[in-house]
């Protein structure tokens, strides 16, 4: 008797497995719901290797309360220089209101901007940012952010530019880069790889151009333009 009552049970045992189990293998789905919005940069690029160590083109998202990058995605360097760039930003939060082509430094702070979507809203599943052909290079920067807006006034396209100095575009390298000064005997306006020895520098740090009929250390106050002025010459002052 308890023999046949243990075949019994094995078998509603067995006829139970065969009736969940049809052969087939079924494979756990779901749906991964995407988070945060998406951006397509394009653009022909160039400058982006010239630029130090401590510096990164990048796409990013910003705020309007704060200068550091919530989001960002770093613009490779190109085969060639000036060729053809993609790059994705994805995971853009509600908190950005702001996209912007631009660099950062280490801690992520905006240092110069090239393109932005202001108000950015995204309206479809990726937002498209052509930016065409753009020369974001370490030097160009500092001509458009330094030289355009503070010095030009005075170092411009007049017969006599101040202490000989044009710093316009296109012919401010030349005026710059291992040319003497006319003030300091024996100084280079800049030294490639040694910022401290450079005459840019030190009229743009300390007050040694007080007496030359405008102190030159107050023209330009911002912490990070000083920084990036430095980190050009000390790289090799690269055009």
């Amino acid at each position: 008797m308890r023999m046949f009552l243990l075949f019994l049970a094995l078998g509603a045992l067995l006829a139970g497995t065969t009736a969940c189990d049809d052969g087939r293998i079924y494979e756990s789905t779901g749906t991964v719901p995407r988070e945060g919005r998406v951006l397509k940069l394009s653009g022909q690029l160039s400058g982006i290797g010239k630029w130090s160590e401590g510096y990164s083109v990048v796409v990013a998202g910003f705020n309007d309360e704060s200068d550091y990058a919530i989001v960002s995605k770093v613009i490779p360097v190109p085969e060639t220089d000036g060729d053809e760039v993609e790059v994705v930003l994805s995971g853009i939060s509600e908190e950005v209101t702001e996209i912007e082509l631009c660099v950062i430094n280490r801690l992520r702070k905006r240092v110069a901007s090239f393109r932005t979507i202001e108000d950015f809203t995204a309206t479809a599943d990726t937002t498209l940012m052509e930016v065409g052909a753009l020369d974001v290079g370490m030097y160009r920067t500092i001509q458009q952010q330094v030289f355009d807006k503070t010095c030009t006034a005075c170092h411009g396209g007049s017969e006599r530019p101040a202490a000989g100095l044009v710093l316009l575009s296109g012919k401010s390298y030349a005026n710059l880069v291992n040319h003497s000064s006319v003030f300091v005997d024996g100084s280079l306006r800049v030294a490639p790889y040694d910022s401290k020895e450079s005459i840019l520098h030190r009229i743009l740090n300390t007050d040694i151009s007080s007496t030359w009929g405008i102190d030159h250390s107050q023209m330009i106050t911002s912490s990070n333009m000083l920084t990036l002025i430095d980190s050009w010459i000390d790289n090799g002052a690269q055009e």
